[in-house]
């Protein structure tokens, strides 16, 4: 059964509810989306989630879906992982297995039930899995908490928390905030704490530097896998990259290329003997003074010459630029051994970075045989829950690619259908007698085209389901915009110019201003329906603004979310900025709104001068909706963020969109995930998320960590 909801006691309550009932727990991040918990529990022969309540909703749990094939399996936590292929797959971890990482916690670590434990990262991880298992054993004081939650973080360090165990991620995010808000005479940030390590990611000399000097206290390691935990460790103060020593019940191996052991100071892959049973941990490693430093994956290591050279260690170094925010380095495999180039993705803080800058840098902190051959500049780089960047894909056609080639054809025969003016009518039924009179159409030929359309999905002849009446004027309108992108900014032509140009220079942004009329007609049409109006309403709502609110709203429409606060509150007054080559008029309460001074309109964002900042259709970008920093900047003390836009699935329907932010639109913040981890880096905390039943928008509102 899938466990699917975010950190807190209530978590470990539901989750020990399932152990003790005999199911299998499938353990799954928050925000996993509903398609692919599904197939998830396919996989794993399982239909039922847990539903966890939430705060103030009492302690019932409830099961829903149906349930699955008994498995007869032995007791086990189910946990997803991906393999080198990036494919997703599920480990099974047995109780006795969980309890054996506790007591290494507790024996090699030194867990006591004398500790308070906080728990910032995803229990759905088993790095956090493994210590949630230390405390139970050892009756420590558990503190479950959200890893976006970072002033409760805070709130727990200075209260007293001892042990804390952490991702490198919000590690930084902690030592950051900390540094930022650093002031004399302030109480210790973390009175209490005798231990906060780090585990699925290496800790480089920056990150441990930031966390010893925000809080007083190094970084101790740790180091396993989904299949077998934790199986190194070791006290702050070790050198960058280094994961400690082999903790109790674990034997270690290190093997060269003919399963030989290499000499002293040689790396070679790691194996390890985890309570007598063996596992191959695919990383590369090498003995240090204090244990093993770990150089990365087999299949990511990087052979020059004679020598592997270390990814990780090529990124510490460039993380250390004052303008890098990440980096994803890899080889590009030579024709015969040994001839691997190294490339390196980094994506910047600004657009000053240029490859020369980062090749001087390189050559500076490392051996020649180790600077990057390229480097690519990136706007971002994906990270997984556990703020890794998550390995580069490799892409290959799969055996849908025919049907792909063939299914612009559906599309046309919605075209067609719109074309010949019969949407209103089909939204409501209508048959083929009568719509070929109504339009003036051959009976047989139109009787053709609406099968055709009824088998590939477009139309249906079943009875109408309660909800799925289609608003024939929403749909006409997203019709018509889809209907003009196709002939126009979203073809094989535009893709691949842009794909060679780049964004910044691509097509779009060359067309005369005059030529973008009938397209801003159609986008404002279809973006700015009863859909968006029902979102405006619904977000002021969660925002619950006072009297006399000053609002900033940055929008690519006509400022509905300050239309509707203007309207409610005589006293209210606001900020505009719209965005985008595809923004429309403002509204007329709007425009009036600007005449008499209420409202200012600019290119800028104000600095300190809002309670709420509103993002709406522009979070992608271009232009200032897409700048995290500046916008939480144009809120006062205890001011909300909040973000009304269309976000990515991980794939299927509305993955399309894609292509549109591609061609004319913005590429910042593409998913949910990444957002949220954007805001998190800026030192702010989301407060309330909400994905909309059948859409493809979220609301998604932050505010100041702490407040």
């Amino acid at each position: 059964m899938a466990l699917r909801a975010p950190n807190s006691p209530r978590w470990v309550v539901a989750f020990l509810s399932l152990l003790a009932s005999g199911a299998r727990p499938l353990l799954l991040e928050p925000d996993t989306p509903g398609p692919e918990t599904a197939r998830l529990l396919r996989a794993a022969g399982g239909g039922r989630s847990l539903v966890v309540p939430g705060t103030g909703d009492g302690l019932r749990l409830t099961l829903t879906g149906s349930p699955g094939e008994p498995s007869g399996a032995p007791p086990a936590v189910l946990l997803p992982t991906s393999g080198s292929t990036g494919a997703s797959k599920l480990v099974a971890r047995s109780e006795e297995s969980l309890l054996a990482e506790g007591r290494r916690y507790r024996d090699g670590v030194g867990l006591t039930g004398e500790d308070t434990l906080l728990l910032p990262v995803p229990l759905s991880h088993a790095y956090a899995l493994g210590w949630l298992f230390g405390g139970l054993l050892t009756g420590a004081a558990l503190r479950p908490v959200p890893p976006t939650a970072l002033g409760r973080i805070a709130a727990e360090l200075s209260g007293g928390a001892t042990v804390v165990a952490l991702v490198p991620s919000v590690a930084r995010l902690l030592a950051t905030r900390r540094l930022r808000g650093a002031a004399a005479g302030r109480a210790p940030a973390a009175p209490g704490l005798r231990l906060a390590m780090v585990g699925a990611g290496p800790v480089d000399e920056q990150l441990d530097r930031a966390f010893t000097e925000a809080f007083g206290t190094g970084l101790a390691r740790n180091y396993g896998s989904t299949e077998t935990g934790a199986v190194l460790a070791g006290p702050a103060g070790l050198e960058p990259l280094c994961a400690g020593a082999p903790l109790p019940g674990v034997e270690c191996e290190l093997t060269g290329p003919e399963g030989v052991v290499p000499p002293a100071g040689t790396p070679g892959l790691l194996s390890v003997r985890v309570d007598g049973r063996p596992y191959a941990m695919g990383d590369l490693a090498v003995a240090v003074p204090g244990g093993l430093r770990i150089l990365g994956r087999e299949d990511r290591a990087i052979r020059r010459g004679g020598r592997w050279v270390s990814p990780l260690e090529i990124e510490e170094v460039l993380r250390g630029h004052p303008d890098v925010v990440n980096v994803r380095v890899g080889a590009r495999r030579g024709r015969h051994r040994g001839e691997d180039g190294i490339v390196a993705e980094v994506s910047a803080a600004g657009p000053g970075l240029t490859p020369e800058a980062l090749r001087e840098h390189a050559r500076r902190e490392l051996a020649p045989h180790k600077v990057p051959d390229e480097f690519v500049l990136r706007e971002s780089l994906p990270v997984n829950a556990a703020g890794k960047v998550r390995a580069a894909s490799v892409y290959r056609l799969t055996r849908s690619a025919a049907e792909a080639a063939r299914a612009y054809k559906a599309s046309e025969v919605l075209f067609a259908l719109h074309d010949l003016g019969a949407l209103e009518a089909l939204a409501q039924g209508a048959g083929t007698a009568l719509l070929a009179g109504e339009l003036g159409c051959d009976a047989d030929a139109l009787e053709w085209l609406l099968r055709t359309a009824t088998a590939l999905g477009v139309l249906t002849t079943g009875a109408q389901e309660p909800g799925d009446r289609v608003r024939a004027g929403e749909l006409a309108a997203f019709v018509a915009l889809e209907e003009h992108l196709s002939r126009g900014l979203v073809t094989r032509e535009e893709l691949v110019a842009v794909a060679r140009s780049g964004t910044a220079r691509r097509p779009f942004e060359e067309r005369p201003p005059e030529s973008l009329g009938p397209l801003v007609a159609l986008y404002q049409g279809a973006m700015d329906g009863p859909g968006a109006r029902a979102r405006a309403a619904l977000g002021l709502r969660l925002l619950r603004p006072g009297p006399g609110a000053r609002v900033v709203e940055v929008t690519a429409g006509p400022g509905r979310y300050l239309e509707r606060l203007l309207a409610s509150d005589p006293g209210a007054s606001g900020h505009l900025v719209t965005v985008g080559r595809l923004s429309g008029p403002l509204s007329s309460a709007v425009a009036a709104a600007v005449e008499e001074g209420r409202v200012t309109v600019g290119t800028e964002l104000p600095v300190g001068y809002a309670d709420f900042c509103v993002v709406a259709n522009a979070v992608h970008g271009p232009g200032p909706g897409s700048a995290l920093g500046a916008l939480l900047g144009s809120l006062r003390p205890g001011g909300r963020l909040l973000v009304d836009d269309v976000f990515l699935p991980a794939s299927g329907p509305g993955s399309e969109l894609a292509l549109d932010w591609l061609t004319h639109g913005g590429t910042a913040w593409p998913a949910t995930g990444e957002l949220i981890a954007g805001l998190l880096q800026e030192g702010a905390e989301v407060a309330r998320h909400v994905p909309l039943d059948a859409s493809p928008c979220h609301l998604i509102i932050a505010k100041e960590a702490g407040s």
